[in-house]
């Protein structure tokens, strides 16, 4: 049975440093209010938020391929450097070109860091720890949620913007310097970035990734607009985020080791399913009552199916493979989160976020669907769809 003392300490200081950089990341959620209140449109909040995930997406079959190749804790380290310094600077900038620039430099450091930090983690476990320490990694990371948009909301209301920027950088400070203690493996100088793609070919990957995107877009859609749409009812999203914290650690840490690994995917489509039923009663909330119901069960839908699609597609793999692995399971939610919200920006714009939320429910939920039959054979299609993404993956890179 696995508990905290088969855990060695590589993996907590990259579980706490993880931790903290993502408070960094998650104060990122209220951007849009600064955005707002500085007068740009529905579509260019959009955009500007989907900007940091396409950075991500366009840069991680280099990034994770560095990592693996040069070394997780220094790449870590320059992007903890990257993410402070993009942070800070939002203090002086309102023009829409400076702040795309500054979300493309954030996408790039978050591909770097979580896909190292993940591999460090992940390497310091063996397979039969996996499942627990995976979602003990990521129980820790959202507790994020709580220490950066409820707090940092409030900083915002007390004390401005500036305040908020220094908030949220002071974070990735001291994760760096947790990162400093980290003992890195060796590297592998002889890693070429076309092996990224490689690891698509994988059958079992590409499902998981797909069910990863699915999960993703939901998340974005959600983080990136709930703010807004709770203010259009004068409502706080600060305690989404406590009850999101609360649910989703406590969800992964008490019942991730009390999950058969028979028929594990079909355990994962049924939580998708109530996933998307969630999302689409969003604009049903009109009350604080209704936030925090939506709160709890939104997060308890969400809390298992990313350490579990993880511990899926880790198990019995190499560890020097875990970078470009952890590489394409991040890209694929960067896909989903930035690309929906791009998209779903322009929904709300023209049809209001009602129609945004419940649209974005019925495509999660058509997705599983096709995994569902793409699971039992019934798709030709589906299995040969790899081939055009891996293809369309070389064309963009």
């Amino acid at each position: 049975m696995t508990t905290l003392k088969n855990l060695n300490k590589n993996f907590f200081y990259a579980t706490f440093a993880n931790c903290l950089f993502f408070v960094n990341f998650s104060c990122f959620f209220l951007l849009p209010l600064f955005l707002d209140d500085n007068d740009f449109t529905k579509s260019q909040i959009g955009m500007i938020m989907s900007t940091f995930g396409f950075s991500s997406i366009l840069l991680t079959p280099y990034t994770s391929t560095l990592i693996d190749k040069y070394g997780k804790r220094l790449l870590s380290l320059i992007a903890l450097f990257l993410m402070i310094l993009s942070s800070l600077l939002f203090i002086f900038i309102s023009q829409l070109e400076i702040i795309l620039i500054f979300r493309v430099i954030q996408g790039a450091a978050f591909s770097i860091f979580f896909n190292a930090s993940s591999a460090i983690a992940s390497n310091s476990l063996e397979d039969k720890d996996k499942q627990y320490g995976l979602s003990l990694f990521s129980s820790f990371t959202i507790v994020s949620y709580f220490l950066g948009p409820f707090f940092a909301e409030k900083i915002i209301l007390i004390l401005g913007y500036t305040e908020f920027f220094i908030y949220a950088a002071t974070f990735s400070c001291i994760s760096f310097s947790l990162m400093l203690f980290v003992m890195d493996e060796e590297s592998d100088s002889e890693i070429e970035a076309s092996s990224f793609f490689l690891i698509i070919k994988e059958n079992k990957l590409f499902k998981i990734l797909f069910a990863n995107f699915l999960l993703a877009s939901g998340f974005g859609v959600v983080m990136n607009f709930l703010s807004l749409f709770l203010k259009e009812r004068s409502l706080s999203i600060g305690l989404f985020f406590v009850g999101y914290s609360i649910v989703v650690s406590l969800s992964r840490i008490l019942l991730s080791k009390k999950i058969s690994s028979k028929n594990i995917f079909y355990k994962i489509l049924i939580m998708l399913s109530f996933f998307s039923i969630t999302i689409f009663l969003v604009p049903e909330i009109n009350n604080i009552f209704h936030v925090i119901i939506f709160s709890v069960v939104f997060s308890f839908t969400y809390s298992l199916v990313y350490p579990l699609l993880s511990s899926i597609a880790l198990t019995g793999t190499s560890k020097s493979l875990s970078g470009r692995i952890f590489g394409a399971i991040n890209s694929s939610f960067s896909i989903g989160v930035n690309v929906m919200t791009f998209f779903f920006g322009f929904i709300a714009e023209i049809y209001g976020f009602n129609i945004m939320f419940k649209s974005s429910a019925i495509i999660i939920f058509l997705g599983v669907f096709l995994l569902y039959f793409a699971e039992r054979g019934k798709l030709k299609w589906f299995r040969n769809s790899k081939k055009w993404l891996l293809k369309v993956l070389k064309w963009i890179n």
